[in-house]
């Protein structure tokens, strides 16, 4: 008897998404050893055959995860990696535990408050202008895209990217993409529950509003008063789920 695998749709990337993936295993199999000059922004476009803008924000993305040293006039080199290793074979483990079981994407979600509270303060004390004004075009995307949902959930998650970019930390950034990764490979369809996105706006616009005014403890309290809407709607979906799959096993029965 053949054996049923459930497979699961394919997750839409962005160009410069595949180009982050690639050119970092390429880093971590050690083709490109630390020091080494990575080819320029045309030689990469043209051997990954996409627009330079999608490689030029690929490099901002991988600067940013402190895998690559970007040098003004001079070229694209290759940073020592020794923490970056260890938290991606962390990842690796810790996602394929998440397969999904309600307790484990629970406790992601406990770090993931953790971390963004934190994050929002640090942010405050380090946000430059050109953070905050990504910041409020999120906030914009948002409220044009209310009936788009996947541009809408696009935006907000932005939003929060924005915020661990404004730390100026490149480890706390690269552990906010890690998780990140986690939650949108373990539960990609829970975390899209529907929910109100005119309160998820008016979480999103209090965070914005007392980062803006460099109010760090405000931050921190818009920040954790935003992640406990959001993990009333998380408990609420992962709640329906565990009812529909109750249905289908009773109904399978029968």
């Amino acid at each position: 008897m053949e054996k049923q695998a459930q497979l699961e749709p394919i997750r839409k990337f962005r160009l410069y998404e595949i180009a982050v993936d690639q050119i970092k295993a390429l880093i971590l199999e050690n083709q490109y050893q630390p020091g080494d000059r990575l080819p320029s922004e045309r030689e990469l476009a043209e051997k990954l055959c996409i627009g330079r803008p999608s490689v030029r924000e690929a490099l901002r993305i991988l600067g940013l995860m402190g895998l690559i040293e970007i040098r003004i006039g001079d070229g694209t080199y290759v940073k020592d990696l020794s923490f970056f290793p260890y938290i991606d074979s962390v990842v690796s483990s810790i996602g394929s535990r998440l397969k999904m079981q309600a307790e484990f994407f629970l406790k992601l979600w406990e770090v993931r408050k953790i971390l963004e509270v934190g994050s929002a303060g640090l942010a405050c004390l380090r946000a430059r202008p050109i953070n905050l004004e990504i910041l409020h075009q999120c906030i914009q995307q948002m409220e044009e895209n209310i009936k788009n949902r996947e541009a809408f959930i696009q935006a907000g998650i932005r939003f929060h990217q924005e915020i661990a970019k404004a730390t100026e930390n490149e480890i706390l950034f690269l552990l906010w993409k890690s998780l990140w990764d986690m939650i949108r490979r373990g539960q990609d369809e829970t975390y899209k529950a529907v929910r109100s996105p005119q309160l998820s706006i008016q979480g999103h616009k209090k965070i914005y509003q007392a980062l803006q005014q460099g109010n760090s403890g405000e931050s921190r309290r818009a920040m954790e008063e935003h992640l406990k809407f959001e993990e009333k709607v998380l408990l609420a979906s992962l709640k329906g789920e565990r009812k529909i799959k109750t249905k289908k096993s009773i109904a399978a029965k029968s």
